[in-house]
């Protein structure tokens, strides 16, 4: 046996922001055997989290409309089926498609996504801005020549409703064992 290390135990994704308060950290003294104690613990696995409930700023995978989506209730729909947290174009928002705090981009949420799935997004630069620090982002649009698909990483030129209809068909038929994996 040897000494126990000094441990702090923190997530970063549970600090709070930079604020006034100030914090102190102190050793934590441990009676006798910590190998005993070992044994409660428990992985109990991964937990399932509501999309919508992950703020947008903190989302991995977003899926955002905007002026090229005609049927909202299939964005709803295919976003829920993905996994993805729904963001929006401030002229969907304007429109009242979806609620302010889903707006992405400079007057909105500056998100920093894994994975930005922009359908019917044409580009503004202030939506652009808001995308800046995305790792992989994705536009489907009618037009070849607008700014989300110059700015896209990958881009699928057709309409939005059509392709997440067909997105949302595939993914329900490899979830049903009707697809093979493609690797």
């Amino acid at each position: 046996q040897q000494p126990l290390p000094r441990l702090v135990l923190a997530l970063p994704e549970c600090a709070e922001p930079v604020g006034e308060t100030r914090h102190e950290a102190l050793p934590v003294q441990l009676e006798g055997n910590i190998a005993r104690h070992l044994s409660r613990i428990e992985d109990l696995g991964p937990v399932a989290v509501d999309p919508m409930q992950i703020p947008l700023g903190e989302a991995e995978f977003i899926l955002s409309g905007g002026n090229g989506i005609r049927d909202w209730e299939l964005f709803h729909s295919t976003a829920a089926l993905l996994g993805a947290t729904e963001g929006a174009s401030r002229v969907a928002v304007d429109d009242g498609h979806m609620p302010r705090n889903r707006q992405v981009g400079a007057t909105g949420t500056w998100v920093t996504a894994r994975v930005y799935l922009a359908v019917g997004i044409s580009g503004a630069v202030q939506h652009l801005q808001g995308i800046a620090s995305c790792d992989k982002v994705i536009a489907i649009n009618t037009n070849p020549g607008c700014d989300m698909v110059k700015r896209a990483d990958l881009s699928v030129i057709g309409n939005g409703d059509a392709i997440l209809a067909a997105l949302a068909r595939l993914v329900e038929q490899q979830r049903a064992g009707e697809l093979q994996d493609v690797a």
